[in-house]
């Protein structure tokens, strides 16, 4: 069910392709885009170009739009519109950067340990190293785990499926690779 009747309204009307329901999607997400491809393009250890960013928030947009609003028609309102749209948006913007050669984003407190750097300084490869690096020091099943849920957005059920493990075995697999990742970052 949907969290409120305006989110409800938004994506009827996209899906109806009403006047102006285009519009005011953007007017309300576009900030989110905007903020994701920087923040992935940051991560990634990508410099912030223009031209780069445009790229990739134009991606996001495909992908909302494409197969006349797929994604759209697959929010169900099991939770917000914005918490679902910045998973879908985290998917793209990710698979963009990948695309570009970029190194795997990082995730929980590792993630949190390389944003206080300078993100108008381009580490460009050297950064992208460090988070690999960070990365392939965790055991397979929760190296897995963590790029199936934070790089992939797999749901819990699908990290399960994908690694046959239980259900409720993998948040506490994840909150254990967080941990491993933070104590790395911080020997690093």
């Amino acid at each position: 069910m949907f969290a409120s009747p305006e989110e409800r309204q938004l994506v009827q009307g996209c899906l109806e392709r009403q006047p102006g329901a285009w519009e005011a999607f953007l007017e309300r997400f576009a900030p989110l885009f905007h903020h994701i491809a920087r923040k992935t393009a940051h991560l990634a250890g990508k410099g912030s170009q223009p031209e780069d960013l445009e790229d990739c928030l134009a991606e996001i947009l495909l992908e909302i739009l494409s197969g006349n609003y797929r994604c759209l028609k697959l929010f169900h309102g099991e939770s917000s519109l914005t918490t679902f749209l910045l998973v879908v948006a985290r998917r793209r913007a990710t698979r963009f950067w990948l695309e570009r050669k970029s190194a795997p984003v990082p995730v929980g407190d590792a993630e949190k340990e390389f944003s206080h750097a300078n993100p108008e300084k381009d580490d460009g490869p050297e950064l992208g190293e460090k988070l690999g690096a960070l990365l392939n020091q965790l055991p397979l099943t929760e190296r897995e785990a963590v790029r199936l849920h934070h790089l992939e957005g797999y749901s819990y059920s699908e990290v399960a499926s994908q690694l046959r493990i239980p259900v409720n075995s993998v948040g506490p697999l994840l909150t254990k690779a967080r941990k491993r990742l933070n104590r790395a970052a911080h020997r690093a």
